[in-house]
């Protein structure tokens, strides 16, 4: 299940493509969800992914660096995200991988160490994309 905050992300997706309730019901059974209180984190990254093809753009492109962020960290999470941008993944994928790997919710609550991890993994999953293009 999904926090209220992703649920309140995907009605203004909705609202920003100009869905309407039949369509915004067929896509979320594409999805292999009635409503989007049955959606589970891969499911929302799914769905999520469909509606950025369908021209939805977030407000926030950037994540803001927490005051008090240990310089090694920061400079991590900077790698992390230009990974990101360059491969055109969200942040919401990122954070899935924290939270399936390490049980965290959001990447930027990572240890360094396990941080340091995920940016092995984005480098691996860049290096994949831009030797399959």
């Amino acid at each position: 299940m999904i926090s209220n905050k992703k649920k309140a992300v995907i009605h203004v997706a909705k609202a920003q493509v100009g869905m309407t309730d039949d369509e915004y019901r067929d896509l979320l059974a594409s999805v292999g969800a009635a409503s989007s209180k049955d959606l589970t984190t891969q499911s929302f990254v799914a769905l999520m992914t469909r509606f950025e093809k369908m021209g939805f753009k977030t407000t926030s492109a950037r994540r803001r660096k927490p005051k008090g962020l240990p310089r090694g960290k920061a400079a991590t999470m900077q790698k992390i995200e230009a990974i990101i941008l360059d491969i055109g993944l969200s942040w919401a994928y990122v954070d899935g991988i924290a939270r399936k790997r390490f049980g965290v919710d959001a990447v930027q609550w990572l240890e360094y160490e396990d941080l340091r991890k995920v940016l092995q993994m984005m480098v691996i999953h860049q290096k994949r994309r831009v030797k399959n293009a």
